[in-house]
């Protein structure tokens, strides 16, 4: 075979651009065209979607973990303050229904004492208590009123459930009561059911009351009412005193215990009334000579029965 002659090309002359674009395209248009009428390319093309599909996956897999561990960052933040801002709320609605409670427990109290003050013969004046005085052994409650609005010593307080006590500390513009519950108080009183009279002394205790050397008697029963007589001149007739829980025989059976639940209600409630009655008034002549407690104070007694 004859070696090329030197200076000669092997190939023909090399075609234009122009010729190589136009030859390209119009294979390209052909191939297009018979794709397009025989799927020829249609396999090519699936298994180049697959492999891209999952080059894609795979390479886009940490943009999607950082992706939703950005969301979830901003869920577990957004949950966070939400829980903060409905406890805030929880607890402003925690304020707002204790106060309405309150509110409406002291318009209760307040409708009783004025159906109360309605009710009862004397007259009496509302006055709000302020502080609750504490010595270790026995309560006394301080009230807005004194000496100044017309109370004295000995007038008698009441609150929505009946008879409180008594003021025995009276200032210009202040005054403190003494529980019926206190030991150094005793009140003539009633027995609703049975007819009987007799007096209670309190017994320390804050919701307790006992009869002093009332006769034998097997009428008292328990769950009677007890009221006070009237008969001291100071208590008015009628006002409640508490309920009866045990009526026993005494040790020798000349006399009767009976114990009378007075619940003490002062302490729960912004108001009381006292009582504008002269305290110094002489008990009724069937009452007994006066005498005079431990602390001091003059107390009357109703005569035994």
């Amino acid at each position: 075979m004859a070696a090329p002659t030197p200076g000669k090309k092997f190939f023909g002359p090399k075609p234009s651009s122009v010729t190589s674009f136009a030859f390209f395209a119009v294979i390209s248009v052909l191939l297009m065209v018979v794709d397009h009428q025989m799927r020829m390319m249609e396999p090519v093309r699936s298994g180049l979607s697959v492999v891209s599909n999952a080059a894609y996956n795979t390479l886009n897999a940490p943009v999607r973990l950082a992706e939703g561990a950005a969301d979830r960052l901003r869920s577990k933040s957004s949950m966070i303050k939400e829980n903060e801002r409905l406890q805030e709320e929880l607890a402003r609605n925690k304020v707002l229904i204790s106060r309405l409670t309150t509110l409406d427990e002291e318009n209760r109290i307040l409708k009783q004492m004025l159906v109360q003050k309605k009710t009862l013969p004397v007259r009496s004046e509302m006055f709000s208590v302020r502080r609750v005085l504490s010595d270790g052994f026995t309560q006394r409650f301080q009230i807005d009123g004194g000496s100044n609005d017309g109370l004295e010593v000995g007038m008698p307080v009441v609150s929505d459930q009946g008879l409180a006590g008594q003021l025995m500390h009276v200032a210009p513009r202040a005054s403190q009561i003494q529980l019926i519950q206190d030991k150094n108080q005793e009140v003539p009183v009633l027995f609703v059911d049975s007819g009987v009279r007799g007096i209670v002394h309190g017994t320390g205790d804050d919701t307790r009351l006992q009869t002093r050397d009332l006769p034998y008697t097997d009428k008292i029963k328990v769950g009677e009412k007890v009221v006070t007589s009237g008969l001291d001149g100071i208590y008015p007739k009628g006002i409640p005193v508490g309920t009866v829980i045990s009526a026993v025989p005494g040790e020798t059976g000349a006399y009767v215990e009976v114990t009378v639940e007075a619940p003490k209600s002062i302490g729960k409630q912004d108001a009381v009334l006292v009582l504008m009655v002269d305290p110094n008034v002489k008990p009724l002549p069937s009452m007994e000579a006066e005498e005079e407690s431990a602390d001091g104070q003059t107390r009357r007694r109703a005569p035994r029965e």
